[in-house]
C-alpha cells in the first residue's frame, strides 16, 4: 500500500513506517480527571480547543479521511469507529490492528468511550450537533471538515495533536507539486466532463462539489463541472437514467467489492443492460470501475495521492 503513497524519497517513508510502530498507546489512560493534567491549545479552522499537553489517546468517531491523515503520519488511534459490519476499514489495518473496536453508533452507547477517557475524539462535521453534545461527554471533540479545500489543514490538525509535525510539509508540498503537474497536463481535456459516482444498494450516488474527489476535480484540477454535481448539497442518489443524462466523458465508479459483495453483484448485472452499454464512456472504454480502493475517504492528502496515479493512467493515456 505505501509504495503507491506518494512519490517521495524511500528515506522519507521508512521514516513514516517506523512511526506507525512507535506511535500512541492503546492502553487505557489511569487518569480520568482533565482538571490534573497541563492542556494546551490547538487552533483549526478558527476554532481553539483545548486537549492534554502530551495527547496520545486519540479515538476516531466516523471520520474516515482521519483515518487516512494517521495512516500517513504514522500515529495509530488507541480506539475507533467500526463500519457497520463491525470492522475496520481493511485499507488502514496497520494502524488500527491494536485499536479499541467502538460501535459505529457509539454516540448512543456513549459509557463504551467515557470509560476509556480519550484524549480527544476526532469525528466529522457531518455528526449531528446532537451527537457532538453526546461525545462531549467522553472529552474534547474536534468535528473534522469534509471539504476537500482543507486537506491540509485535517493533516496538520492531526499532526499537531500528536506532535508529528516534522514530515508534514513534505507531504503537503509534494502533493501540491504532483497536483499542478497534474493541472497542466490535463489542459487539453478542460472541456470534457469527468464524473465519480459511488454505486450502493441499487443507486449510483454523487457528492457535492468540495466533498471527496470532487474538489480535486474540479477546482484544483480545473476540470468541468457536471450539472449533476453542481446542483447536490449533499450525498444524493442519481438512477441509470440521470446517469445516462448527464452522460460524461469520463466515468469513475466505486463499488465495495469487499465489503459489500450485494452491491458488486447489482452493478455486474446493472453493465450488462442496455442503458449502461450506451453511456458516452463506456462505449469509448473510458468507464473506470475502482481506479483507486473505493473504501478511500476522497479529499485526503493519502486520497488524492492515489486518484491522481489513477487520472495519470487513465486520463492520459
Amino acid at each position: 500500500m505505501y509504495k503507491r503513497l506518494l512519490t517521495i524519497p524511500m528515506a522519507a517513508m521508512l521514516i513514516l513506517l517506523a512511526a506507525c510502530s512507535s506511535g500512541g498507546s492503546a492502553g487505557n489512560n489511569t487518569d480520568n480527571t482533565a482538571e490534573s493534567k497541563p492542556t494546551r491549545s490547538v487552533e483549526y479552522l478558527g476554532n481553539s480547543y483545548q486537549i492534554p499537553a502530551r495527547t496520545k489517546q486519540i479515538a476516531l468517531v466516523g471520520s474516515h479521511g482521519t483515518y487516512e491523515d494517521a495512516l500517513l503520519l504514522g500515529i495509530p488511534p488507541f480506539a475507533a469507529t467500526t463500519d457497520k459490519n463491525g470492522t475496520f476499514p481493511h485499507e488502514y489495518a496497520t494502524i488500527t490492528q491494536n485499536a479499541t473496536h467502538l460501535p459505529w453508533n457509539v454516540a448512543d452507547n456513549i459509557t463504551e468511550l467515557t470509560t476509556l477517557a480519550p484524549d480527544v475524539i476526532l469525528t466529522t462535521d457531518k455528526t449531528s450537533a446532537e451527537d457532538i453534545k453526546k461525545l462531549q461527554a467522553a472529552g474534547t471533540v474536534i468535528p473534522v471538515s469534509t471539504n476537500g479545500a482543507y486537506w491540509a489543514d485535517n493533516l496538520r490538525l492531526v499532526a499537531d495533536i500528536r506532535g508529528r509535525e516534522e514530515s508534514v510539509d513534505t507531504l503537503i508540498h509534494k502533493l501540491t507539486q504532483n497536483t499542478q503537474t497534474m493541472h497542466d497536463k490535463l489542459v487539453p481535456l478542460k472541456d470534457k466532463q469527468v464524473l465519480i459516482v459511488w454505486y450502493q444498494e441499487g443507486d449510483f450516488f454523487v457528492y457535492p462539489e468540495n466533498e471527496r474527489y470532487n474538489h480535486l476535480l474540479y477546482t484544483e484540477l480545473a476540470l468541468t463541472l457536471p450539472d449533476i454535481v453542481a446542483k447536490v448539497k449533499e450525498r444524493t442518489p442519481v438512477s441509470m437514467e440521470m446517469l445516462a443524462q448527464a452522460d460524461p466523458d469520463y466515468l469513475f465508479v466505486m463499488v465495495d467489492k469487499i465489503g459489500a459483495p450485494t452491491d458488486a453483484a447489482a452493478f455486474d448485472q446493472l453493465q450488462q443492460s442496455a442503458p449502461w452499454a450506451d453511456l458516452k464512456a463506456v462505449k469509448a472504454n473510458q468507464a473506470y470501475v475502482n481506479a483507486v480502493d473505493p473504501v478511500l475517504a476522497g479529499g485526503t492528502v493519502y486520497s488524492n495521492q492515489q486518484f491522481l496515479m489513477a487520472l495519470q493512467k487513465h486520463l492520459l493515456k
